[in-house]
């Protein structure tokens, strides 16, 4: 029986601590992955600040764990972090890292792995005097910040670690592009410094090249934040619990149906 994906080559742009289970299950599919990231992952920019936060997300009574960089970043810097608040995720693998952490249950969203998701939970719809750790990397979850304060709860963000942009070399890029056929962003920074990149490589057709491949993303907000600088050729690729295997029945999916 064919792989489901052979003769299709992928390019990956997580991190590359991160990317190789995504990886296998691509290969074992059959494709050909590009393993080519975005981002690296760095140590907090105020690591006395991190630690202090850390140190009072301990005593809060709710804390929330919004990407599996922040709970493993959390442990680095605190090997004795013990948080007695009730515990959330974002998502499904960010609620494993953080039960393997703690040794406890953890809320998550049922549905969307999302801020959205997660404010629909009731548990959090009341939070009127209570204290909120949000575990997370430097910048963004405004909107959860927002959302949480606005319920009535005190709300402090622990950063602690920095996302670092890539530059891809302008000959490298356009290989990439012109050998996938399919592109794998994480989310919607990610693919807005893609797109950045290509709009500053000054290499003619480029955008157009990239627009033809098929771009896969964990939700359609993540799209949205290129629709206006890149039509892309094929309809985009949203994999919400985004994950290997899940990654490799969507494509699967996506192009059988061409083949039809």
């Amino acid at each position: 029986m064919t792989a489901p994906l052979a003769g299709r080559r992928v390019w990956l742009t997580r991190a590359a601590h991160q990317a190789e289970p995504w990886a296998q299950a691509l290969e074992a599919a059959g494709a050909e992955v590009l393993r080519e990231p975005l981002m690296a992952i760095d140590t907090p920019a105020d690591d006395a600040a991190a630690r202090a936060a850390l140190a009072s997300a301990a005593e809060a009574d709710v804390v929330i764990a919004t990407s599996t960089n922040a709970v493993h970043s959390a442990w680095q810097l605190q090997p004795d972090f013990t948080p007695d608040g009730r515990l959330y995720a974002v998502g499904a693998a960010t609620a494993a890292a953080l039960e393997l952490a703690t040794g406890r249950a953890v809320e998550k969203p049922d549905g969307g792995f999302s801020s959205e998701g997660l404010l629909a939970l009731e548990s959090l719809s009341q939070l009127q005097s209570k204290r909120v750790a949000i575990l997370a990397g430097e910048g963004g979850r405004t909107t959860l910040i927002d959302a949480l304060r606005a319920r009535g709860a005190e709300v402090d963000k622990a950063a602690l670690y920095r996302r670092r942009w890539l530059t891809i070399d302008t000959r490298r890029l356009a290989r990439l592009i012109d050998a996938s056929d399919a592109v794998i962003v994480t989310s919607g920074e990610a693919v807005a410094h893609l797109v950045d990149q290509v709009s500053k490589a000054h290499e003619a057709g480029l955008a157009a090249r990239l627009a033809e491949c098929r771009l896969v993303a964990p939700s359609a907000r993540v799209v949205k934040q290129t629709d206006q600088r890149l039509n892309w050729i094929h309809e985009p690729v949203i994999v919400e619990r985004i994950g290997g295997d899940a990654i490799v029945a969507a494509l699967a999916r996506v192009w059988k149906g061409d083949r039809q």
